[in-house]
């Protein structure tokens, strides 16, 4: 009896503690209106390519990309201490490194792929009884994408709208009442883009993937 007695005393303390550090917790995160700056790296995955010229495919092969940046901002609003949800601008870049297929390697000197992004965003702040507080999220709206290739045999200057969604998930730290700084990871792919151009002294429709990891790092401010 007197056994059980000390492990339900203990068990009250140790709920009682969790619940005061949870409310702790709670009471750094501000509700209300917050604006987000963000930049990190982007690395652009291997990208299936397909020209077609007259509906006849006259180029197959795949781009590689050297590692890229992103840049950003948000502005969103908090609820409940746990909900957000935000309207989301960024862009990213990555420089060519290779493009290969057909038998055949193409110069792409000089040569960029970039993808303008603007998303609907939801978050939940996962409920955390320490100062570091993860999260999942995740959106979607739409890629503008664009291409800047001039090379001995390829000629894109254009750029295509698409679908495009992410899926995110970090950790962030109140560092005073209305200041949060964030790290994440995302994982941001699209439907593939179609831009105008010249292989080979052809005019086509180039296709290609869109698919990207990135490591992002954000100040936030909440009002």
């Amino acid at each position: 009896m007197r056994n059980a007695l000390w492990v339900g005393l203990g068990v009250s303390l140790a709920l009682g503690l969790g619940l005061a550090a949870s409310a702790a917790a709670e009471e750094e995160l501000n509700d209300g209106l917050y604006l987000e700056l963000q930049g990190g790296g982007s690395f652009f995955q291997d990208s299936d390519l397909r020209v077609s010229s007259g509906g006849v495919t006259v180029f197959d092969g795949k781009a590689r990309f050297d590692p890229g940046w992103t840049a950003g901002g948000a502005i969103g609003v908090r609820l409940f201490h746990l909900l957000r949800l935000e309207a989301h601008g960024s862009w990213h870049m990555a420089d060519f490194d290779q493009v290969k297929g057909s038998g055949a390697t193409i110069d792409v000197n000089d040569a960029f792929a970039g993808a303008g992004i603007f998303l609907g965003n939801v978050y939940l702040d996962i409920p955390f009884p320490f100062p570091i507080h993860p999260y999942v999220g995740g959106g979607a709206g739409v890629g503008i994408f664009s291409a800047d290739v001039n090379g001995s045999s390829v000629n894109v200057d254009s750029n295509d709208a698409t679908f495009a969604w992410n899926l995110m998930g970090g950790v962030f730290v109140p560092v005073w009442r209305h200041l949060e700084l964030d790290l994440r990871y995302r994982y941001l792919t699209a439907d593939d883009p179609k831009v105008d151009g010249s292989l080979f002294g052809l005019d086509g429709k180039i296709e290609a993937q869109f698919e990207t990891h990135e490591l992002v790092g954000a100040l936030r401010v909440v009002f």
